[in-house]
């Protein structure tokens, strides 16, 4: 009998050993066709849920200055934080999403990790056992697993011991039951019934809080296994996770109490359930896990950076992969941006540049001849060579410092502020920084759009100015050709330029030295078949402008 049960169990490992093993030879097989073609399937995350570490961490600090989101939203980063996401856990998105965010001109953090992207390029044995790791972590929004170590963790079930009593009682129904019948069977219905209403009137308190101790339950097992990663070159990881991971692997036990009959399927799982309500397992087991964590609340927050680290660090070495061309850039103390062949990570066959900017530079040009996308490209590759240690160029230099655009303004209804006013805060959070003494580099496109012709030109003259006499490079683009005059002392001066081809407008989208003479916006009225009455007479007006610098008045109508 006993050679039949060893028997049954030995052919039970089998079975699941192979069970997981075809598993992860599957799974294998799909991250090498990923790792090769340069492609992979994006999840829906939703960027409320990947933003929730970095939400966290600039809550807890008092004067944070990564990219603000202004300058996130004008650069469309959400956008190139997907193409860049190929994370495989929730905790590696966060870390990522943050990284893209936390500037820091010491630039002592991503200058460390370029060792690890090379390490992770290229040692395809260790990156595939890390991949099978983090995809077994996998991903699941809303779990906001980093407030456990930001946030002060208190009890959310109050008077626990009552709880650990109530639990106690059914126990000692069955024990009474052996002296008195009636008083045992009294006290472990009445118990049932008390517990029963307990646990179904506060269920719904807990249910979001549950999901986020399964996920950090989860993360610990991670945690336990990359420890058993067996590769030098990261043993610095493994032996932080082995001394970090130990005072919380009673979380896993725990958490195993709390899934008890919740995989759904079962036969069994409605007695599952009914042992879970009898004794309360969800409360305190929920309560110890939130104590266990609040007592290491340290050695979790390191336990779920390395893993960030390491989850982020191999969707940058498979980005990089998938470029045609990339370098890792170069920091000086030189106010000035250099650049060779540089693109904009979001265009597909994108027209490259080659600039070198100094202090303060103003592009103009007319519509649609690529200014706004030149300096976007600048300002994201700005942003990336100081996160990433990664640009879409050949080379690339430059000073470290903060990133801050001025671009997409919009009027803010809720808030009742008009265009122009919208657009005057947003340039004040670049003074601001500059008047702090922080290296800033900012980027603005059409200042001061919002007003009238006089006042816009006075005042943009003034701002360029100010920003001139700062600390700080700007990069200013702008279609007011009266600006190349007025600031052509201190501003060095490009242009983006169109041809006429076969009647179309033709654009190059490449940079070129010199302030913008040509204009193309009454062409464009001509294009799209406005009446000949008003191209005819716009030109005209234009003409009489440019020749007396002063405008034609309009005729009365009779």
């Amino acid at each position: 009998m006993g050679i039949i049960i060893l028997s049954v169990i030995f052919i039970a490992i089998v079975l699941i050993s192979y069970h997981l093993l075809m598993k992860n030879n599957k799974k294998l097989k799909r991250l090498r066709k990923e790792w090769e073609t340069g492609n992979f399937q994006t999840l829906d995350e939703p960027i409320q849920s990947v933003s929730s570490y970095w939400a966290n961490k600039k809550n807890s600090q008092s004067n944070y200055d990564g990219v603000d989101q202004l300058t996130w939203d004008d650069l469309a980063m959400d956008e190139v934080f997907q193409k860049l996401n190929y994370t495989q856990s929730t905790v590696g998105s966060e870390y990522l999403f943050n990284q893209l965010r936390d500037i820091n001109p010491s630039l002592a953090q991503v200058q460390n990790n370029e060792e690890l992207y090379t390490l992770l390029a290229t040692n395809q044995e260790l990156r595939e056992e890390l991949l099978l790791i983090l995809s077994g972590l996998g991903k699941r929004n809303y779990t906001n697993s980093s407030s456990f170590f930001f946030e002060e963790q208190s009890e959310k079930i109050k008077h626990a011991s009552i709880y650990i009593l109530l639990a106690i009682l059914p126990i000692l129904s069955i024990f009474l039951l052996f002296y008195s019948v009636k008083y045992g069977l009294v006290i472990l219905f009445g118990s049932f019934l008390v517990n029963t209403i307990i646990y179904y009137r506060n269920k719904s308190m807990l249910a979001n809080d549950l999901l986020s101790v399964s996920y950090v339950a989860v993360i610990i097992q991670a945690a336990k296994s990359l420890a058993s990663v067996n590769h030098s070159e990261i043993s610095t990881y493994t032996n932080e996770f082995k001394e970090k991971v130990r005072p919380l692997k009673k979380i896993l036990a725990l958490t195993k109490i709390v899934a008890f009959g919740k995989d759904g399927g079962g036969e069994f799982d409605f007695l599952f359930e009914y042992i879970r309500i009898l004794f309360l397992l969800d409360f305190i087991s929920y309560n110890k896990i939130i104590k266990t964590v609040a007592n290491h609340k340290e050695k979790y927050r390191e336990i779920w950076e390395r893993i960030g680290e390491l989850d982020a660090a191999i969707a940058v070495a498979f980005y990089r992969k998938s470029l045609d061309t990339y370098c890792t850039p170069i920091f000086s103390d030189q106010e000035e941006i250099t650049f060779e062949k540089m693109a904009h990570p979001l265009i597909d066959k994108p027209v490259t540049n080659t600039s070198t900017l100094g202090k303060s530079t103003l592009i103009t040009g007319s519509n649609a001849s690529g200014k706004s996308t030149y300096i976007k490209a600048i300002a994201i590759n700005a942003i990336s060579a100081q996160t990433i240690h990664t640009v879409l160029a050949e080379k690339w230099t430059m000073k470290p410092s903060f990133i801050a655009t001025s671009m997409a303004i919009q009027d803010n209804v809720l808030d009742g502020d008009s265009y122009f006013i919208a657009e005057i805060k947003s340039l004040q959070r670049i003074t601001r920084l500059i008047e702090e003494g922080k290296p800033c580099i900012s980027f603005i496109d059409e200042i001061l759009k919002g007003t009238n012709t006089i006042e816009r030109i006075a005042a943009s003259a003034a701002m360029m100015e100010w920003l001139s006499m700062n600390k700080g490079i700007n990069v200013i683009a702008s279609h007011d050709i009266e600006l190349t005059e007025i600031a052509r002392h201190s501003y060095t001066n490009y242009h983006f330029r169109e041809s006429i081809e076969d009647g179309e407008i033709r654009f190059d989208y490449t940079v070129h030295s010199g302030p913008s003479t040509t204009k193309n916006a009454i062409r464009l009225l001509e294009m799209l078949g406005y009446p000949t009455s008003i191209t005819e007479k716009a030109n005209g007006l234009a003409q009489h402008f440019t020749e007396r610098r002063e405008w034609e008045v309009i005729r009365k109508n009779r």
